[in-house]
């Protein structure tokens, strides 16, 4: 637990006075990006899935490349990894290397968009988005690959927007949507576009047997209604409540996000269907995997732009009252990191997607030594 904390007071501690430097804006995403790496790659068994990647692991190293066609991990994922097996039988170079590719990927991104790079990785902390990283890993790269074709909604070239997408879909087949919210992310939201989705949401809840019945016939046909706990059973409520608060707070904002950056729509799109695929997974728990498409843009940039939408709205709202103007900037402040720090000792108290407790493999093999 300690390493998660770490993590989060560092990511403010180290990033505000270093990002004020010359270069220190690069310096502080190395060394957040460094951290990141290193407590996603030495991890033993943290993550639900981290057993099953091990075992696809082994087994590709026992198997004949010839017959791993037939397997149903995406070739992207798949034939690299083949490759690494030939290579060593330990299997936590796989973590490794995904711990990289994520983290890398994560923190550029953080670097060319977020303004205040510490805010956007406490962000990425606090809203799980690096949990993720450790459970749902083919997807994750998928969504880091996804990271990168959002400069092309911004110069309108579709094109170059797809061949990113059918990049991510070799690691993860369900990137394939995002060719269709390339053009959704850039409906203006307002609250006429609100109310069609408020609607599409509810005719979901009444459909979706039917509707998932239809995908899972053609894509991951072991999801079928009923036929998993995963598509049988839906989401705790608490974590779709939490992303739609911060939704509220930024649509609420929107007009001045807007106006500082045109494009901030796009982000702000991307945090309403954040929350729209995990209020889907109240019902069907796998549907809120999609969130992940548009969390990290949402949370990484949206969020600090809104913190920020709502300092200059104080400084505003106070302007002839500096004490009433510091006042609400110190409480909004407040407010946030409380926010942000509650949602993420959740998490972890809930052992969101496994990550608790933490161990890693040098502890283990330790104990492992003590014990001979």
């Amino acid at each position: 637990m300690l390493v998660y904390y770490l993590l989060l007071v560092g990511s403010l501690a180290v990033g505000i006075p270093l990002c004020r430097l010359k270069h220190g804006k690069g310096v502080y995403c190395a060394l957040a990006g460094a951290a990141l790496f290193l407590t996603a790659a030495l991890r033993n068994e943290v993550g639900y899935d981290y057993n099953l990647y091990a075992s696809w692991f082994l087994n590709y190293r026992a198997r004949m490349t010839s017959i791993l066609g037939g397997y149903k991990q995406e070739k992207g994922f798949l034939i690299p990894m083949k490759f690494v097996s030939e290579v060593t039988d330990n299997y936590q170079v796989m973590f490794v290397i995904i711990a990289a590719i994520i983290s890398t990927a994560v923190m550029l991104f953080i670097y060319f968009y977020c303004e205040k790079p510490y805010l956007g990785v406490f962000c990425f902390l606090s809203f799980g988005a690096f949990f993720n990283s450790m459970n749902f890993m083919r997807q994750m790269i998928a969504a880091t690959i996804v990271l990168y074709a959002i400069q092309y909604i911004k110069k309108k070239q579709y094109l170059r927007f797809l061949v990113f997408v059918l990049l991510a879909s070799a690691f993860h087949v369900s990137a394939l949507i995002m060719v269709v919210f390339y053009f959704l992310v850039q409906i203006k939201m307002n609250w006429i576009s609100l109310g069609v989705y408020s609607g599409v949401l509810v005719l979901y809840f009444i459909f979706s047997e039917s509707i998932l019945g239809v995908i899972t016939r053609y894509f991951y046909t072991g999801y079928k209604p009923g036929s998993n706990v995963e598509i049988s059973k839906g989401t705790v409520p608490i974590y779709a409540i939490l992303f739609t608060l911060v939704f509220v707070a930024a649509f609420l904002l929107r007009k001045r996000l807007v106006k500082s950056d045109s494009f901030n729509n796009v982000f702000l799109n991307c945090m309403f269907f954040a929350c729209f695929f995990e209020l889907m997974g109240l019902k069907h728990g796998v549907v809120s995997r999609l969130s992940i498409y548009f969390l990290i843009p949402a949370v990484t940039v949206l969020v600090p732009k809104t913190l920020t939408a709502l300092m200059e709205w104080c400084k505003e709202k106070f302007t002839k009252d500096r004490v009433k103007q510091m006042t609400a900037k110190a409480v909004a402040l407040a407010v946030f990191i409380t926010f942000c720090t509650g949602m993420y000792s959740y998490m972890i108290f809930n052992n969101y997607n496994g990550v608790y407790p933490y161990k890693t493999v040098i502890s283990e093999r330790g104990s492992d030594d003590a014990e001979q």
